[in-house]
Formats: C-alpha cells, sequence, structure tokens
C-alpha cells in the first residue's frame, strides 16, 4: 500500500520491474461509498433542476465509479469488470443525484479531488449489505438468516449462479373494443424476418443491461412458418431480460382507446411480465400484468388494458390508452420464490471494497425495512459495525439520509415511516462518527422517488464539511436532546440549534403530547430560546411528546440556517412494527 500523500493530480504511477506499467490521470483525493436502494441510485437526470445542473457538471477532479450489481453467497476479491470516469454532462446525467450532490459540494469546498464509489440496488433491504457475521450475532437479526436457510435448493442455486432462459414470442394482436370491428389487428409476427412492428416501430433489446443474454428471430414461428423472436441466454438474481416495442419509429405516443388489449403468443422456459410505457410515467412503475411462466408448448395470452395496475411504489398516474409510447415484456429467470439472500449485496457489492481506501460512507436505505422498522433500530448499527470491521476502519464516518415524507398513515396513530426514521435517528444519537440528513421536507406524499434530490446531497456534504474535514459551519438541523415535564406542559430541547429555533411559515406544527395513558392527542407549541413547550388542553399532566409522527406529516420547525428539525418521539412505546423480524 501507498503511503499517504498530498491531495492532486492528474498524475502518471509508474511501476517497473521484469515489466515496465504506467497508469495515467490518476488522481489523489478523498473517496466516498455511496449506497442503498432505488433513491440512491436514483439519476441525475431525473431530478429536480436537471435541466440547468447537467450541462454545468464539468468537473475533471470528480469521478464515478459505478459497482456492477452482483449477488453472492461468499465475500468477493473483486467486483465485475468496471472502471473510473470523469465527471461530465454524459456520465453526470445517468449517475446518482444524491451522490453527485454530495460529491460537488465537498470538491467545491475542499478544492481537492473527489471519487465516489456507488454500490446501491433498488429495492434492496437493509439485511442484503449486512454481513453475515453480524446478523448471526444480534438475536433480533436471526430470524432474518433462519428464513434463507429454509429455503428451496434451487432458489440459493440462483443467487450463486444463473439461470437458463429461453423465450420465444409471436403474432402479437390488439383486441378491438366493444362496437369496433371485430377482427384483432396485427402488431407484430415477424413473418417478413425483421423486428418491424404494423404501426411503424420497432422491437429492440438491450444487451448492455444482460451481455450473457441474445436477441435473435427464428425460424420456424408458431404456425410452421415465419418467424418467431427468442430471447435466450443465462440470468441472475441481479437482472431481467426486457423486449420493448415502440409505436412509432420516434417514440411519439400512440392512440390505442379503440383496443380493449393485446394478444400474443409465448413458449419456452422463463418467466414474463407485460408492461405498458407512457410518457406520464418516469419512475418506472409502468402498468403491468401478473408475471406468468412460460410453458414449452405454445401458450396464448390475453392482455386486458382494464386489468393493468402500478405496483404502487411510483407516483400514481391515470392509465393513458390514448398516449402509449409501447410495450415492454420483462423476462425473468424460472425460479420459484424472489427472495435474495441476506448479506448477498454485501458479499458481492461491497466486501471487494474493503481493500480500497475510503473516507466515508453515504447511506440512503430504509423503504424495504419499514414493515420491520423496530428491527433496523438494532440492523443499521449493527450493519455499519460490520462494514467498519471489513474497512478495517473502526470509525469511519456513516452519514444517514433520514426517510422523507411520503404515504399516507391514521392522524395520531402508528407510523411504520415514522418508526424507521426514528430508527435512523436512534442510530445517528447511539453510533459514534454516524451523522442524519434530515428530508422530512422535501418528499412528495404520492412518489417513492421525490425528485428534490439536491438538498439531499447538500445536507449530507454540510454532515461532512461540518465534522470530518472541521469547518464551522452549522451542518444539521435540530435534533431531539432532552425533556422535562412540568405541571401540564413539557420542554423540549434539541441540539444543533444554531442561531436559534424557527417555525417556517408562522405557528409551529406537527407536535402531539400524551399522558399515562398512552393516547395522542394535537398540541400547541412555541419557541422559547432553544427550547420549544409543548402543551394540550386535553391532557392534563403530560408524559409524551411526538413530532412528525406520520408518513406524511405537516411540520415545520427548523433552525434560522434553513436546516429542518428531525421527527422524534420521546417515549418507547411499542408501534406498529413491534416484535416483527
Amino acid at each position: 500500500m501507498l503511503p499517504a500523500m498530498h491531495a492532486g493530480g492528474p498524475f502518471t504511477l509508474s511501476v517497473r520491474g521484469k515489466k515496465a506499467v504506467e497508469v495515467k490521470d490518476v488522481l489523489l483525493g478523498e473517496v466516498w461509498i455511496a449506497s442503498g436502494q432505488s433513491n440512491m441510485t436514483y439519476a441525475l437526470s431525473g431530478a429536480t433542476g436537471a435541466a440547468e445542473e447537467i450541462p454545468a457538471a464539468n468537473y475533471p477532479q470528480m469521478r464515478f465509479f459505478t459497482v456492477p450489481k452482483k449477488i453472492a453467497l461468499t465475500p468477493q476479491e473483486n467486483t465485475l469488470p468496471a472502471a473510473w470516469e470523469v465527471c461530465t454532462p454524459d456520465t453526470a446525467k445517468i449517475f446518482s443525484a444524491v451522490a453527485y450532490y454530495f460529491g460537488r459540494d465537498l470538491h467545491k469546498a475542499l478544492n481537492v479531488p473527489i471519487g465516489i464509489i456507488l454500490s446501491s440496488w433498488p429495492g434492496s433491504a437493509g439485511e442484503e449489505w449486512t454481513d453475515l457475521n453480524s446478523l448471526r450475532r444480534e438475536p433480533v437479526l436471526r430470524p432474518i438468516v433462519q428464513r434463507w436457510e429454509v429455503e428451496p435448493a434451487g432458489v440459493k442455486a440462483f443467487a450463486a449462479e444463473p439461470a437458463e432462459i429461453s423465450v420465444e414470442f409471436d403474432d402479437f394482436e390488439l383486441l378491438p373494443a366493444a362496437g369496433s370491428a371485430g377482427t384483432p389487428t396485427l402488431f407484430s409476427n415477424f413473418d417478413d424476418g425483421s423486428s418491424r412492428t404494423e404501426t411503424g416501430g420497432v422491437w429492440t433489446y438491450n444487451w448492455s443491461e444482460v451481455p450473457n443474454t441474445s436477441f435473435q428471430l427464428v425460424s420456424p414461428g408458431r404456425g410452421g412458418s415465419g418467424y418467431a423472436a427468442r430471447v435466450e441466454g443465462r440470468l441472475d438474481g441481479t437482472s431481467s431480460s426486457s423486449f420493448h416495442a415502440s409505436f412509432k419509429s420516434d417514440g411519439s405516443p400512440q392512440d390505442l382507446s379503440t383496443f380493449l388489449g393485446i394478444r400474443f403468443w409465448v413458449r419456452g422456459k422463463g418467466s414474463v411480465q407485460f408492461q405498458t410505457l407512457q410518457p406520464t410515467i418516469s419512475d418506472w412503475d409502468n402498468y403491468s400484468a401478473e408475471a406468468i411462466r412460460a410453458t414449452p408448448e405454445w401458450q396464448e395470452v390475453t392482455i386486458w388494458f382494464k386489468d393493468l395496475r402500478q405496483a404502487g411504489w411510483g407516483v400514481v398516474e391515470p392509465f393513458t390508452a390514448n398516449a402509449l409510447t409501447g410495450f415492454l415484456i420483462n423476462i425473468t429467470a424460472p425460479i420459484e420464490g424472489e427472495d435474495r439472500p441476506p448479506s448477498g449485496l454485501y458479499h458481492g457489492m461491497i466486501a471487494p471494497l474493503e481493500k480500497y481506501r475510503i473516507r466515508g460512507a453515504i447511506w440512503y436505505q430504509g423503504e424495504s425495512n419499514t414493515g420491520r422498522a423496530e428491527q433496523y433500530r438494532t440492523l443499521l448499527p449493527s450493519m455499519i459495525q460490520g462494514w467498519r470491521k471489513g474497512f478495517d476502519e473502526p470509525d469511519f464516518p456513516f452519514l444517514i439520509v433520514q426517510l422523507p415524507n411520503f404515504g399516507t398513515s391514521p392522524e395520531l396513530g402508528n407510523s411504520i415511516w415514522a418508526e424507521l426514521r426514528d430508527a435512523q435517528l436512534w442510530t445517528a444519537k447511539t453510533v459514534p462518527n454516524t451523522g442524519l440528513a434530515v428530508t422530512i421536507d422535501v418528499g412528495d406524499p404520492k412518489n417513492l422517488h421525490p425528485p428534490r434530490k439536491a438538498e439531499i446531497g447538500e445536507r449530507l456534504a454540510l454532515w461532512a464539511l461540518g465534522t470530518t474535514y472541521g469547518h464551522k459551519i452549522v451542518y444539521s438541523g435540530p435534533l431531539y436532546d432532552s425533556m422535562k415535564a412540568g405541571e401540564n406542559e413539557i420542554r423540549i430541547r434539541f441540539r444543533y440549534t444554531g442561531d436559534g429555533l424557527e417555525a417556517q411559515g408562522g405557528t409551529l406544527k406537527g407536535f402531539s403530547v400524551a399522558g399515562a395513558d398512552k393516547k395522542f392527542h394535537w398540541a400547541s407549541a412555541y419557541i422559547e430560546g432553544d427550547e420549544v413547550v409543548v402543551s394540550s388542553k386535553e391532557v392534563s399532566a403530560p408524559t409524551a411528546v411526538r413530532y412528525a409522527w406520520a408518513n406524511n406529516p405537516d411540520c415545520n420547525l427548523y433552525n434560522k440556517h434553513g436546516l429542518p428539525a428531525s421527527p422524534f418521539r420521546t417515549d418507547d412505546w411499542a408501534g406498529a412494527s413491534a416484535g416483527k423480524r
């Protein structure tokens, strides 16, 4: 290992022995890992302000490395092939928005090279990123491992080795609506030896995402002549294979409101899911049918548009039969069960990085663990401990994005999202050298993937600059510190108040109190110095306070530096996720 050196570059690294090797354009600087699930993966191109930011994203001394997706049952020595990329508008627009803004702000403030290693996976759960020893050590976490241990052998094998697929498609027909001409309209049958559609579009296939698969037209087709389309190869748990049809060559929408659905034929080995594509959906939550499993013999598949549904994790949009840009068929391996192994992503996407020297990590994950939020209070600290041990850096900075506002929950009732945020706050307060970027004001109640990513990256950078790099700045919004109960009120004290607390937009909102009966009531609250005084006429002897305790709370406590207060509770009463393992 090379000794520590001053930041700078670009340099040329020369290695001389029996042969001489030169590596050019080498930078020395600060390297951070960015990890989590889809909101960390979320690309800059989809973020608010992208049109202005992307053309300006020319930072030769910022570099990106994206870890290829890999599930593994044992720790891997290396990642799959990948390379560092210079930050340009073209590379930045497809890179993580949160990680980009974080790195950009560090680069501007420190004036040194910044490297970001993106290791993320949409939809992943925290236990997938946690080493097995940590999961087995904690009684609360052992059920995660035990569930995997009883999975069928085929599922376990699929986690380690790709499975074979070979699926053929033919005779796509649009089904007319009642009252229109009764015969189906041909959409595509490949019989002319091309992948053109009858509407002027074309079927396409992207090999770059699934290099071990192929698309070809094969003869004969379903009727014993002509051609069928075949997708074949090997798929592992990291990927699905997508076969995409456009209606027009320029990708513009087509009016299909005179049709009720589509019919096609399929055979082979693999699972198939049909989706429609429309301009109003940009977050991948397309209208979809249930997945079906192909059989060795040709089977007819009928998709009625009225039966298509969004999965629900994206923005809910109406189905636009009068403006569809195409169809998409997802092909996955024919494996029963969809669970990925605990520690699988740690083994495949974190362990290979552990010989690399890093400054710290930023983490945006938790949505997939909200149903077990209480367990997350143990899981996240255990994961951090495992990473620090693996990197042989016992206290490297670990900065957490607290989940933003999203969805709905009963008024003054339980909220699993609030419980998950509380677990993240608990981790930031109890695990040394961790931090918390509060995002309760930048979410979208209807969108699991809110586009306001700039504020998140900027708040992570503030925490890093104020702690890791020692800048004399206010780097956090108010965090609950302690409470003092009076005769009919409770005083709440905070850390990170900066130049003082303030209620943005007027009177403080979002506070509730409860007495010994554990029944919460809305409370009035006001600021007095670095404290908030909370009371309610319905609670004569308050014992507990909660703030912003809902999936999508109405709350407005900030410090005067414009940084929001974290949601919190003063009680430890059992919530909706209690006991779920």
